[in-house]
């Protein structure tokens, strides 16, 4: 696999998350907050589970294309937050050439 290459069912969650300028990850979902991007939220447009979307966010941050950040919330709990990194933009731009041809 080229380092732009990305298995199919990645593609769409890596989307996702640039779409919506990253995802939250509370740790614990009682923890979550109205407004913020969770993977439940991922996982109800795409038709699955949320820990299959936390299974292939883990993945993506291992293969480089999402990085995560802790970020403090104000009065709670603090939130990871998930930002697709410059190789996963490349790797998107690559999965959309593919797809045109």
């Amino acid at each position: 696999m080229a380092s732009t290459d990305l298995p199919e069912d990645l593609v769409p969650i890596l989307k996702m998350i640039k779409d919506n300028g990253g995802t939250d990850c509370s740790g614990s979902c009682h923890h979550r907050k109205p407004g913020e991007y969770h993977c439940h939220v991922i996982g109800r447009e795409l038709k699955i589970s949320s820990s299959g979307v936390k299974r292939r966010i883990l993945e993506l941050v291992e293969l480089g294309m999402l990085e995560r950040n802790r970020w403090e919330r104000e009065g709670t709990y603090p939130i990871m937050k998930f930002t697709v990194t410059k190789l996963g933009e490349r790797a998107l731009t690559s999965s959309k050439k593919a797809s045109h041809q």
